[in-house]
């Protein structure tokens, strides 16, 4: 069932998520959100999460060739390591020549960021590879 309600800002730029909505969501307190701004088409996306509270996460944004199975090539990393990706949004840059991949995944345990970064550039045949980590991740497309 679709909800839709009309929300205003308050000063601080909050707003609050009416209570059919969060029921229906099972949204309680503390409950975990993905937001995802795209000013191109002027739309916030909101998605529950559930994240481990124990976890630290990051935020990679890879460019890479647009060329078939390099997508395949750089999510088969994060298999073979154990991360699970919690957000993964693609885009083509340049047709046939450059895509840019954005993903949220739990910082792996076992290898440095550095290591993965060199994996992802190795073994997932990605041209350049950012790395962001923290307990809260604030994504824009400016990191």
């Amino acid at each position: 069932m679709k909800e839709t309600e009309i929300l205003k800002l308050d000063k601080r730029g909050r707003i609050v998520i009416p209570r059919i909505m969060r029921k229906s969501l099972g949204l309680t307190e503390n409950t975990q959100l993905l937001a995802i701004s795209d000013s191109e088409v002027k739309e916030i996306r909101i998605i529950p999460l559930q994240l481990a509270e124990d976890r630290v996460y990051i935020k990679i944004k890879i460019n890479m060739p647009d060329t078939p199975g390099s997508l395949a090539r750089l999510t088969n990393v994060f298999g073979e390591l154990g991360l699970s990706l919690v957000y993964l949004e693609s885009i083509i840059v340049k047709k046939g020549y450059l895509a840019e991949t954005n993903i949220i995944a739990p910082s792996p345990t076992d290898i440095s960021l550095e290591e993965l970064k060199n994996i992802l550039l190795d073994k997932g045949e990605a041209k350049d590879v950012f790395i962001i980590e923290g307990k809260s991740l604030m994504i824009s497309e400016e990191d």
